[in-house]
C-alpha cells in the first residue's frame, strides 16, 4: 500500500452529523464478492466494548471498562436538526505515537442506541497536531483494515474524493455495517505551514444508507 505525504493537501469537512457522510458506491454486493487481503470476513459490530445496539446506560459502562472514565468526564449533546445523542470523551492515546484523540459515540434518534461512532485526531483534538503522526496513524490504520474481507461495493482505498479529500480506507462486513477513514489536511488562509490543520477521523457505522436520524415526514408540511 502506497504510504501517504503529509505535505500534500488533503482536507475533507469534518462533521459528526450524518448528513455530512461520505459513502461511495451504496447498492448492495453479494456478500460472497468480497475484497481483501485473507478470506476472514470483517466484522464491524462497535468499537472496542462499545457495541451496536447498546442504549446509553449501558455505553456508559463501556466507555468506563475501555478507558477508565467515569460519567462526569462525558459529554453529552443532542443535535439540533437530526435529534441524536452523542457522547463524547478525550483519550490520551489510543495507538503508540498517534498522540490524543476525542470519540463520539452517536445513538440514534428512535431507537435511542449506539449507531455510530467517531474516533478524531489531529486539529480538531490538538491546536499544533503532529502532522506525520497523524498520516502515520492513517496508514497503520488502513493497512491493519485491509488485513480483512469486506463486500466490493463501495469498498476504497486512498480514493481522492475532491481537491483535498482522501479516502483512506472504506469498507463494508456481510452485514452492510461500514469502517470508513478520513484524512484531511486543509490550507487555509493565514495558516503558516502545511499539515497545520490536518485531521483523522476513524467512524464506525451500523447503517451508512439508512441512519437513525431525524427527518420531516411527507405531508408534514
Amino acid at each position: 500500500m502506497p504510504e501517504m505525504n503529509p505535505v500534500k493537501p488533503i482536507a475533507f469537512f469534518l462533521s459528526l452529523i450524518f448528513s455530512g457522510v461520505i459513502f461511495v458506491g451504496n447498492g448492495l454486493a453479494k456478500p460472497e464478492s468480497g475484497v481483501g487481503t485473507t478470506q476472514q470476513w470483517a466484522v464491524v459490530n462497535g468499537f472496542r466494548s462499545a457495541h451496536f445496539g447498546m442504549n446509553e446506560r449501558d455505553l456508559i459502562k463501556a466507555i468506563k471498562k475501555d478507558f477508565d472514565v467515569g460519567k462526569k468526564q462525558i459529554t453529552r449533546q443532542v443535535h439540533p436538526n437530526e435529534k441524536t445523542i452523542t457522547l463524547g470523551i478525550k483519550v490520551s492515546k489510543l495507538l503508540p505515537e498517534s498522540g490524543p484523540a476525542k470519540i463520539f459515540y452517536i445513538l440514534g434518534f428512535k431507537s435511542r442506541r449506539l449507531i455510530h461512532i467517531n474516533v478524531v485526531w489531529g486539529r480538531p483534538v490538538m491546536k499544533d497536531p503532529n502532522a506525520e503522526a497523524v498520516v502515520a496513524t492513517a496508514n497503520q490504520l488502513r493497512n491493519h483494515f485491509v488485513q480483512k474481507k469486506y463486500q466490493k461495493e463501495g469498498f476504497a482505498l486512498n480514493a481522492q474524493m475532491g481537491e483535498g479529500i482522501i479516502l483512506v480506507f472504506q469498507g463494508k462486513d456481510r452485514k452492510g455495517r461500514a469502517a470508513r477513514l478520513l484524512l484531511s489536511n486543509p490550507k487555509l488562509e493565514g495558516d503558516k505551514k502545511a499539515g497545520e490543520n490536518i485531521a483523522l477521523t476513524l467512524s464506525y457505522i451500523k447503517k451508512p444508507e439508512y441512519p437513525d436520524v431525524y427527518r420531516i415526514k411527507a405531508g408534514d408540511f
